[in-house]
């Protein structure tokens, strides 16, 4: 189970929020993830639920993510695409990068801040 190797990387891009003495908690945040991440959501949801037993600052909060389809860039002609293909659907050239669909990232967070 993958899933909480990559939440356990979360941490340190959340901690300026766990570590902050006027945060009382996180109440919400949202996750982009990336298809090719080949995350199963239950197993996140399993993953968190770890998450706010060892942080309590997280108990109560909502997470919410979406799951982006990979992007293509041609090498060659600079071609952008979706489409799944080893070959550049405009030119046939072969290797292309990816340019979206791969990541694992904090793209919100909203906190209870204490009174």
């Amino acid at each position: 189970m993958h899933e909480y190797g990559l939440f356990k990387l979360l941490i340190p891009a959340l901690e300026k929020y766990i570590n902050d003495d006027k945060v009382k908690s996180i109440k919400r945040f949202k996750l982009s993830i990336g298809k090719q991440k080949n995350i199963v959501p239950e197993h996140l949801e399993h993953a968190f639920e770890h998450f706010q037993d060892e942080y309590p600052i997280f108990k109560g909060a909502k997470m919410e993510y979406d799951i982006t389809e990979p992007k293509y860039k041609c090498s060659e002609c600079g071609y952008e695409y979706f489409e799944e293909s080893p070959n550049c659907p405009k030119c046939g050239a072969g290797f292309p990068d990816i340019i979206g669909g791969n990541q694992f990232t904090v793209e919100e967070i909203e906190v209870n801040w204490k009174e």
